[in-house]
């Protein structure tokens, strides 16, 4: 028998042995093996990487795996390009917003532009978890982040006073995102808010506030909350 007149029952089995990237490589290349590549895709609903070290994926590839995913890490890196970044996150959230699985977003050491702010936004519809703490994120991109976040449990900011301000930390914002249970703040130095006095404002948030300088960390609100933050977090991460 031709090895390519193989049955899908054959094919699953076959391609259910590889590795991720051992199926990238194969797409596209024998059309009669994408569809088996595809239905293999669910074992990799959890997508860690690192730009030094980047996947030679294709964007279609991307695309259909992003429709899989419900958890993407990338450690960025301040030195990768945004282009460099968006070949990857562009048609990984394009695959994502389609199918409404994924739940938790965490990007490392990135500068956010505009066109970042954009393509995450497709996928905060379905976000319960989004992680920005060792990024460079404004007030304002923030802002545009927190509109479409209706399913947002948990959010992660780096926070620097008089760089970042925090024009997003008002109860009219705050209280406007119905899911919001934490927000986790890691700061260097001094804060020109008072966790107290949001708190209660914000009588159904809780703040993990985590001071670099000091090392130590500050829980206000329901504690509750700070528990199920960091089991959200382990299971996403």
């Amino acid at each position: 028998m031709d090895l390519l007149q193989l049955n899908d029952d054959c094919w699953d089995i076959i391609f259910g042995y590889l590795s991720l990237e051992e199926l990238a490589p194969l797409y596209n290349e024998i059309p009669c093996f994408d569809g088996a590549i595809e239905r293999q895709l669910h074992r990799f609903r959890d997508l860690r990487f690192c730009m030094r070290q980047a996947p030679a994926f294709q964007e279609d590839f991307l695309i259909k795996l992003g429709g899989q995913l419900n958890s993407l890490h990338i450690n960025v890196g301040y030195s990768t390009k945004d282009a460099d970044l968006l070949r990857y996150l562009k048609p990984l959230c394009q695959g994502a917003s389609g199918s409404r699985r994924i739940k938790a977003l965490k990007l490392d050491h990135a500068k956010w532009s505009g066109e970042i702010v954009a393509t995450v936004a497709q996928v905060l519809p379905s976000l319960l978890f989004l992680d920005m703490r060792h990024c460079d994120v404004r007030d304002y991109q923030i802002a545009q982040l927190l509109e479409s976040a209706d399913k947002l449990k948990a959010l992660a900011l780096l926070h620097v006073d008089n760089q970042t301000g925090d024009s997003y930390l008002q109860p009219q914002v705050l209280n406007r995102l119905p899911s919001l249970k934490l927000i986790h703040l890691t700061t260097l130095g001094s804060m020109a808010f008072s966790p107290e006095n949001l708190t209660r404002q914000c009588p159904n948030l809780s703040f993990l506030i985590s001071d670099l300088i000091k090392g130590d960390f500050k829980i206000y609100g329901p504690p509750a909350y700070i528990q199920n933050y960091y089991r959200c977090y382990n299971e996403f991460f």
